[in-house]
């Protein structure tokens, strides 16, 4: 990996710094593929899985995060830029947060999906899930690139407006429908859950875009 531009001389801080990103991708692939399954299968013994998969990831890029903290605050850095890193890689670990907590709610409530809705909503989880990745890209670009943060953030928002505009028709179909008033809102709900994940990555692209613009001048 090449050098990240504030820490060129600080070879563990690069690599962690590098690693939680990663950490964090992996949880957006686990939260991808435990849905997209979820979806096909129903619950089964992989859903075990890989909520104690996506936990392991969380804990390990909680200790990276932790780590990075404590050598950012030894560093000659200027107080600006440390805040802003520490602020970005925090951001970015809502994100984490949010991955592990949908798989385990998903875990614990194993929502009913009528099947005439499952094709929309695995298209919208790939949405969401491109929203994640590009949002992370963006984050590799910051420390790296901050000229092409943008390009990243384009992706991001593209990718969030699809994933709502299906939640939207879904979340429409779904109480046209017949079905008890009670599983309408429980369908609803996760519908917005899932949804908000993008939303969420998208509002880390608003701060990244300011970070980049500082980190430019």
């Amino acid at each position: 990996m090449a050098s990240l531009m504030p820490f060129s001389g600080t070879s563990t801080l690069v690599s962690e710094i590098d690693e939680f990103i990663d950490r964090v991708s992996e949880a957006g692939m686990v939260f991808e593929r435990t849905f997209q399954h979820y979806f096909e299968k129903g619950p089964d013994d992989e859903l075990d899985e890989k909520l104690e998969q996506v936990k392991e990831i969380e804990n390990r890029a909680d200790e990276l995060r932790r780590n990075v903290a404590t050598v950012l605050y030894g560093q000659m850095l200027m107080p600006d830029t440390r805040e802003d890193v520490l602020r970005l890689l925090s951001l970015v670990d809502t994100v984490l947060d949010d991955c592990v907590h949908l798989v385990g709610e998903l875990w614990v409530e194993r929502p009913d999906i009528s099947p005439e809705y499952l094709e929309e909503c695995r298209a919208m989880i790939a949405e969401v899930a491109k929203a994640v990745q590009s949002m992370l890209q963006g984050a590799r670009a910051y420390f790296k690139e901050p000229h092409a943060v943008r390009d990243h953030l384009h992706k991001i928002n593209f990718h969030e407006k699809e994933a709502t505009k299906i939640a939207l028709h879904v979340g429409r179909a779904i109480f046209d429908s017949d079905r008890p008033l009670e599983r309408k809102r429980h369908a609803r709900s996760w519908l917005v859950r899932i949804r908000s994940l993008a939303s969420n990555a998208s509002d880390v692209g608003d701060e990244l875009a300011i970070f980049a613009v500082k980190r430019s001048i």
